[in-house]
């Protein structure tokens, strides 16, 4: 079956979510509490149904992320001449890139303070906080430009499952 990359991510999250909701019924059902004399309750709760059933979906989920995996170092990101994958790396490092520079451009550029002792302390930036904004900014339009082109190539790149 063909799918294109973000449908292949949602079928993996639907996926997890069904895995998680299996466990979730076999942690709650998989052991009963009875008091003497009482009958015990028995649930629908099947052991090796219940082993069988994850391992399905758990082959489902590699299938899903093989080809994904597969896809993300082979399609190329228009506009940016680089893989889906090397482009999520690139796009990490950007925004890494951008927080600290954001919070550097915060910074006065001269700033003063009295101690704790009555001392007139100065704190001097050693680079042009406005020019640390106006980076940022830069940056800011770079990821979102990426983001877009992630976002399109997962649109229009098809994986076979």
């Amino acid at each position: 079956m063909k799918m294109c990359n973000s449908e292949a991510m949602k079928a993996v999250k639907e996926l997890e979510e069904k895995r998680k909701n299996i466990i979730y019924v076999e942690n709650t059902q998989s052991r009963v509490s009875y008091k003497e004399g009482e009958e015990m309750l028995i649930t629908e709760y099947d052991y090796l149904t219940t082993r069988s059933a994850l391992a399905e979906i758990d082959g489902k989920i590699r299938k899903i992320k093989h080809a994904l995996a597969i896809c993300n170092c082979t399609a190329v990101v228009d506009d940016f001449c680089i893989t889906i994958g090397e482009a999520l790396v690139y796009l990490a490092q950007l925004n890494a890139e951008y927080r600290q520079i954001n919070a550097l451009g915060a910074n006065c550029k001269l700033s003063r303070r009295i101690t704790a002792n009555g001392v007139l302390e100065y704190t001097e930036c050693l680079y042009d906080p406005d020019e640390a904004t106006r980076q940022a900014e830069a940056l800011h339009s770079k990821i979102c430009k990426l983001q877009v082109a992630i976002d399109r190539a997962n649109l229009t790149n098809y994986i076979e499952v």
